[in-house]
């Protein structure tokens, strides 16, 4: 499925744009082989993903919200993940980790599917209000993502931030905006204020981007991959006997 929010007069085009940019550079660099996609949701980003990966296999917990709404490969939870280890070249998750009530324990659990050499890409945010409440337990600095993934045996790569204040603050503006279209006659005209306030908050950002107010971050991180072991050789190079 692709982006769901394609107009700047859609409340969340800006930060489904920013999302879906950061995600797929990610994925291009990052992602191969085998991919698990944990909260896969409605599939937002299935089409981008399948275009670095062999294969996907799409995993949901809340089978109350999207039942009707999608086909997950497997229903399972993050806290315990369905299926043995070191079997994924890829795991991704995309603003999941908030929603889990112990996400040290999560984190560890992809850890413990990756293949050595095998990458995790993840966002989750930092400055953002409360959603699909009641489930909706933390918030997450960059910091924060790394100690999460080296205590669960993980070498991070990056760990960005998507955006600075200008964005943060123009999606919050503009979520604070939707609660009059409840109003008679007012959902139509707020259209083109949504756009306007995005489309500005995009240009403040590249002029002036403070990342410590950013909505979110992205975390890349890879499982270390067994050393090899050699034997000692001679000044000469040939391999000494035993």
């Amino acid at each position: 499925m692709g982006d769901s929010a394609p107009s700047p007069l859609s409340v969340n085009w800006l930060v489904h744009r920013i999302n879906r940019q950061q995600i797929e550079a990610a994925a291009q660099l990052h992602s191969r082989g085998r991919l698990l996609d944990i909260g896969c949701g409605q599939g937002r980003y299935n089409d981008l993903l399948d275009r670095h990966a062999d294969s996907r296999t799409g995993m949901e917990f809340d089978r109350r919200r999207y039942a009707s709404a999608c086909r997950p490969g497997v229903w399972g939870s993050g806290l315990s993940l369905p299926f043995s280890e070191a079997c994924f070249d890829t795991v991704v998750s995309f603003q999941v980790l908030e929603h889990v009530p112990e996400p040290a324990q999560m984190v560890r659990e992809i850890s413990r599917v990756l293949k050595p050499g095998g990458c995790l890409i993840l966002t989750a945010p930092h400055i953002w209000g409360v959603h699909e409440e009641p489930e909706d337990y933390f918030r997450f600095t960059g910091f924060g993502l790394s100690h999460l993934s080296r205590a669960a045996g993980l070498r991070v790569v990056s760990v960005r931030p998507m955006a600075g204040y200008w964005v943060t603050a123009g999606a919050r503006f503009c979520y604070y905006l939707q609660q009059f279209e409840k109003l008679p006659g007012m959902a139509l005209p707020l259209r083109p204020l949504y756009a306007l306030v995005q489309l500005m908050a995009l240009v403040l950002d590249r002029l002036h981007r403070v990342e410590g107010d950013a909505w979110n971050f992205i975390l890349v991180a890879t499982k270390a991959a067994p050393e090899a072991t050699t034997k000692p050789r001679t000044r000469s190079g040939i391999q000494e006997s035993m």
